[in-house]
């Protein structure tokens, strides 16, 4: 059994509120029917919109994104083994948060997060038919900070300790994809991430910086290699 290593090349985007969601000359640079339609019509529901695209289409949304104003960009590289998930940190601050969440029989429930910071996760595995591809999960999660337990008084000698509740992964959300070598994913908001602010896509990844609204979109290349055999050979 080979050791698989992946190197996951992240690109995070960011930009005035409306460019990704409001308007389609990014999006019209890449694969948008990747998904089924049903999963794509419930991530956009929920603020989220997923895209494949091939390098050579990068030089042309570099174009665009150079001929907006007031684009940030940040770049990492993370290397994960085995299988191990990777959970993409979006926001570093813990922070109150309500969730919104449309599910796929439709109806809509909601949820308080206290003190709670947002991840991408991204589960992978390689096709047992396709050696080169990478078969990537990707979903949400919520992830509640070790607070400290509260005590609840049982008897006057007594008392009880009442649990933090675990964070929340959206496996509602999920969406499977894969890639071949030289492609890669986007995950980017929605139009329902500014119209309804506490779905998933508006909490992920959209944000506000001195009083302006902001919005990114994730652009995200793993390469894949074989590092030899788990029986040491």
């Amino acid at each position: 059994m080979y050791l698989t290593q992946v190197r996951f090349d992240i690109l995070r985007v960011r930009v005035p509120k409306g460019v990704f969601s409001e308007s389609g000359k990014i999006w019209n640079r890449l694969e948008q029917e990747v998904l089924p339609a049903q999963t794509a019509l419930l991530l956009q529901k929920n603020g989220l919109r997923v895209a494949r695209g091939k390098l050579e289409d990068w030089r042309p949304i570099r174009a665009l994104l150079d001929a907006e104003p007031h684009v940030t960009t940040g770049q990492n590289a993370i290397t994960m083994n085995n299988g191990l998930p990777l959970l993409l940190e979006l926001h570093a601050e813990p922070r109150d948060q309500l969730l919104f969440l449309y599910r796929p029989g439709g109806t809509l429930v909601g949820a308080p997060f206290r003190m709670s910071t947002n991840v991408l996760r991204i589960e992978y595995s390689v096709p047992l038919h396709d050696a080169d591809a990478l078969e990537i999960e990707m979903m949400p999660e919520i992830q509640l900070q070790h607070l400290p337990s509260s005590n609840t008084l049982r008897r006057p000698d007594e008392l009880a300790q009442v649990p933090v509740p675990p964070g929340r992964i959206l496996r509602e959300l999920a969406f499977r994809i894969t890639l071949q070598p030289g492609e890669f994913v986007t995950v980017g908001p929605s139009p329902a991430a500014n119209e309804i602010p506490y779905v998933a896509g508006a909490l992920l990844l959209c944000d506000e910086l001195d009083g302006k609204r902001y919005e990114s979109m994730f652009f995200i290349t793993p390469q894949v290699s074989q590092t030899g055999r788990s029986d040491g050979s």
